[in-house]
């Protein structure tokens, strides 16, 4: 794919006939600054160039962007509309803009929907905003959608606030602390005068929702939190957050009872495969799409589809990572150094477009010749190195205190054979949410690049190579 200048992608964000499946290519999620249920969206720089008098700041609102291009659209639409007309409000279930289809995106063909969400919204920014009850007297929806709440109870690292550490004996519930309950009853509070609020300005219908068994996998949001207190076990960790959905689910059917039949709750549990997860709290866009099907039954008063809930926890996306036998590892490491950072590019730029190819990983390289496009993805695969060996090296020598699980894992695999210290490098990175279809190759270079036992030399040796200045590498710990 060609890049594009700045003023080309300006003019594909300000056309809404353009659809956003053909602009995502040419944009990329910041995970660093990305929060629970707030993506930050910004330009892939291997795709989008820039004058020296330009700079990406000029997109850093495509949040707002999005949003436009979904207004501009829905006023389009209701020139002609006969059908359901809909108002949206929520976090980023409700808009995750141009790299997910989510929940608005899968329900916009089959309803007209003026949508003000907005990514990272707290519900009592959302009561604060007052926007909900000004749409709903300017536009007459037959229908509110609600999403909330998953940023109040997981943002900015909340887990960790209401969990208890871990200690011998404990079940799952047992690590949930009495104020998590305070902080739901607070949150569902705040949910009921919104939807009182929307109901006293005219809506004749809304529906929440209820969300899906999101899978802790090693990430910032679940994961960590869990790991840094102990919580490693992969199965306790699922039915931690078992419980605290559940929970969240009955507190709201119980406050939307209140309402009567005006208020809906479209149970959305269960509903989300393994496979079938972006990130440790959204889902892909075919597992959105199975969400909004719930969505919209509700909506509509027609019958949902039945989905046991236990029908989808035999497969294991989060699963243990293979120790690569020595066949898998001699091969990754007879693989040149070029060879391998093109893989690594190629493989990025595949999950930019299609995020579920995570769902799939190997360690094996594929096979073919590759000769002819690594001018496309080398130099894309050696940036994404260099930031990951940095991070690997801030985790193994630098860590600061935190992280200390992953830190204290990854220097006892270093004395092992090179299968398994490829396959700890890999669980460390997957640690730092690198995907598993990266990590591995990642790994394979880093092996390639030098590895001694005794990590207090392989920190000095990284720290040669990084460009670290001796008198602010840290002291091995």
């Amino acid at each position: 794919m060609n890049k594009i200048d700045h003023q080309t992608l300006l003019a594909m964000l300000s056309d809404p006939d353009i659809p956003e499946c053909e602009i995502r290519p040419y944009l990329k999620l910041d995970r660093s600054d990305s929060r629970s249920f707030d993506p930050r969206i910004v330009p892939n720089p291997a795709r989008v160039t820039y004058a020296d008098t330009e700079s990406a700041a000029a997109l850093a609102s495509l949040n707002a962007v999005s949003r436009w291009r979904r207004q501009t659209r829905y006023r389009r639409k209701i020139e002609n509309w006969n059908g359901l007309r809909v108002v949206a409000e929520g976090d980023s279930w409700f808009q995750f803009p141009f790299l997910i289809e989510d929940v608005v995106d899968q329900l916009f063909e089959p309803w007209a929907i003026y949508c003000v969400s907005g990514a990272g919204d707290l519900l009592r920014d959302m009561a604060k905003q007052d926007e909900v009850t000004a749409a709903v007297i300017a536009e007459s929806p037959d229908v509110l959608i609600l999403s909330g709440g998953g940023n109040d109870l997981l943002g900015d690292g909340r887990l960790a606030e209401f969990l208890k550490p871990h200690a011998a004996g404990m079940q799952p519930a047992d690590y949930i602390g009495a104020n998590f309950d305070d902080l739901l009853r607070t949150n569902v509070s705040i949910y009921g005068e919104l939807i009182a609020k929307a109901l006293q300005a005219g809506a004749k219908r809304v529906v929440c929702h209820s969300y899906d068994y999101a899978i802790p996998n090693g990430g910032g949001w679940l994961g960590r939190p869990m790991l840094k207190l102990g919580i490693s076990d992969r199965p306790t960790q699922r039915a931690i957050i078992r419980i605290l959905i559940d929970r969240f689910h009955a507190a709201l059917s119980n406050m939307a009872a209140g309402f009567g039949e005006k208020v809906s709750i479209a149970d959305c549990r269960g509903t989300v495969a393994d496979s079938e997860w972006y990130d440790e709290l959204h889902p892909t866009n075919a597992g959105f799409a199975k969400v909004a099907r719930i969505i919209r039954a509700a909506a509509e008063g027609t019958a949902q589809e039945e989905v046991p809930f236990g029908a989808l926890e035999t497969v294991e996306v989060s699963r243990p990572l293979p120790v690569a036998d020595a066949e898998t590892v001699d091969a990754l490491l007879d693989e040149s150094t070029e060879a391998l950072l093109n893989e690594i590019g190629r493989r990025s730029s595949i999950l930019e477009l299609s995020p579920d190819a995570a769902g799939g990983y190997a360690l094996e390289m594929a096979s073919g010749d590759t000769e002819s496009v690594w001018s496309n993805f080398t130099e894309l695969g050696s940036q994404i190195f260099d930031r990951l060996h940095r991070e690997l090296y801030k985790l193994l020598c630098d860590d600061g205190g935190k992280a200390g699980a992953e830190r204290d894992e990854l220097r006892r695999v270093l004395r092992l054979e090179q299968a398994a210290v490829i396959g700890g490098i890999t669980t460390a990175l997957i640690a730092l949410s690198v995907s598993p279809l990266i990590a591995p190759l990642v790994a394979a270079l880093i092996v390639k690049s030098g590895i001694d036992p005794a990590w207090e030399e392989t920190c000095k040796f990284w720290g040669r190579e990084l460009g670290v200045s001796p008198e602010n590498e840290a002291e091995p710990h």
